[in-house]
């Protein structure tokens, strides 16, 4: 995965574009393209898990405690999954998200107090788990690290510079009604599929919080996203 300066990337969106690369040319657009280029970066980051940025945050679960901060590593938009064992062994469980209401009193409370826990969710500034430990027990919660600052001309991309310029590319030649705009849509998602495929072996699955992994297109093999493209 190449990374990039925003400046260089705004220059190589230019060319991708069509557009004329001379500094003093385009002068108003350039705070639009810096604007584009980092939203389509955090699309790609919601969207799909890059595993170099691979995060695990340990959070010991507490004898009646069911509510928690998250680790400063992790936020909840950027956790996939969440794992469980008992202190004194390592055969972990998975943590499916989503509680019923119906499992929550009128105090707020769970309705039920055991191990392990098996399900968490989102609880204001904090995430909750259920069923509300009865002994100490770990939890580990997997996701990716934040996007680094993306605003100023020396700030360095996160994510790969080429598929995030593509893409904004594409979308910028669509708006236009260009007819390389769907070419270019095809080369983002090749060059996408080709960097996750990379990525991506027998022993590493890529997982999304919401939508599973990136979804193929059966019939060329392309990467389709499940939002904003």
């Amino acid at each position: 995965m190449q990374t990039e300066q925003l400046q260089v990337m705004v220059r190589n969106l230019r060319a991708e574009c069509g557009h004329a690369l001379s500094v003093a040319q385009g002068v108003n657009q350039v705070d639009t393209l810096k604007y584009l280029l980092g939203r389509t970066q955090v699309e790609l980051w919601v969207a799909f898990t890059w595993p170099e940025l691979l995060v695990r945050a340990p959070v010991t679960l507490a004898p009646g405690q069911y509510l928690y901060p998250y680790p400063a590593s992790l936020s909840f938009d950027a956790i996939r999954e969440v794992w469980t064992t008992a202190a004194s062994n390592t055969n972990w469980q998975a943590v499916e998200y989503g509680i019923p209401s119906d499992q929550i009193l009128p105090d707020e409370s769970n309705d039920t107090r055991s191990d392990p826990v098996t399900s968490w969710d989102a609880n204001g500034a904090n995430f909750r788990v259920y069923p509300t430990p009865d002994t100490a027990t770990l939890l580990r919660l997997v996701g990716q690290k934040p996007l680094e600052p993306f605003a100023a001309d020396a700030d360095v991309s996160t994510l790969d510079s080429t598929s995030i310029v593509l893409f904004a590319a594409a979308e910028l030649l669509a708006r236009a009604k260009a007819e390389d705009g769907p070419g270019k849509m095809q080369k983002a998602q090749r060059h996408l599929t080709k960097i996750l495929g990379n990525k991506i072996t027998s022993k590493m699955k890529v997982s999304t919080l919401g939508g599973g992994s990136p979804m193929r297109n059966s019939r060329n093999g392309l990467v389709t996203f499940n939002r904003g493209f």
